[in-house]
């Protein structure tokens, strides 16, 4: 069982003092690291993405990166290209999973199928690379007119059920709870369950709590999590600065409740 932190919840200073606050100052077992084209802060920079494979090696820790590309918004080629990218940097720098959005698109049926046409693209490169892409349920489509794909089951099932190994799905415990759809999701997509971002809010919006700050239904997550045989990778997306109590709680949690006998 393996906890990690999104570098983008955490204070730190220099890549070489993250990993260390990662493992000596927090204790967790990775890292998952954010991935812009910007190659700027609070992103990787690009000295960043070369190091990444000597800190894996020095500090023992299991690597995942969050893509913010909006492939259908790209289109299904310049789409494949910038996975290609990233699935190159994450195989020289050991970083094992690449987890993405599924992007915006006005019609649902298409967006889906701009999607689709990409991942299958760069799938060959992927299951090479030994890297799972995993795809994050994110918004209700009809959330603030963002039209934002995959928060349904539907949804995933056009996308996951042809695929290999080399994708998987990414459950998001707050965008769940912003759907309603949290326990369903976990429920009907275990099979493709690769990877689980903690977060929490008061169920309207993505406020990014601390654990068991706001109103997700965390006893009923954990619970749908343990019965489909989910172990990890947990990646904590809440803030972990000033007060640890919420952090500490959250591991003490699920060390008692996802420890491998």
């Amino acid at each position: 069982m393996r906890i990690v932190i999104s570098a983008l919840h955490f204070a730190w200073d220099g890549l070489s003092g993250c990993f260390a606050q990662v493992r000596d100052g927090l204790g967790l077992d990775g890292l998952e690291l954010s991935w812009h084209e910007s190659l700027t802060r609070p992103h990787c920079t690009e000295p960043d993405l070369a190091e990444l494979g000597r800190l894996r090696s020095d500090y023992g820790l299991e690597l995942s990166a969050h893509l913010w590309e909006d492939l259908p918004q790209l289109g299904p080629t310049a789409a494949a290209l910038r996975l290609r990218f990233w699935v190159q940097h994450a195989a020289r720098a050991g970083v094992s999973t690449l987890v993405l959005h599924g992007g915006s698109w006005p019609n649902r049926v298409e967006g889906l199928s701009r999607t689709r046409e990409a991942l299958l693209a760069v799938a060959p490169d992927a299951a090479a690379a030994g890297v799972t892409l995993c795809l994050e349920n994110h918004y209700a489509f009809d959330y603030r007119q963002c039209h934002e794909l995959l928060s349904e089951p539907w949804e995933f099932r056009q996308l996951l059920d042809p695929a290999g190994p080399w994708l998987g799905f990414c459950f998001d415990t707050g965008h769940g709870h912003m759907t309603r759809n949290g326990e369903t999701l976990v429920r009907e997509l275990g099979p493709s369950l690769r990877y689980v971002h903690l977060a929490d809010n008061h169920g309207e919006h993505d406020d990014h709590c601390g654990f068991r700050q706001g109103t997700v239904p965390w006893d009923a997550y954990l619970d749908a999590l343990g019965a489909v045989g989910f172990t990890g990778p947990f990646c904590i997306e809440f803030p972990v600065r000033g007060d640890l109590g919420p952090f500490r709680e959250c591991v003490r949690e699920l060390r008692l409740r996802f420890a491998v006998p």
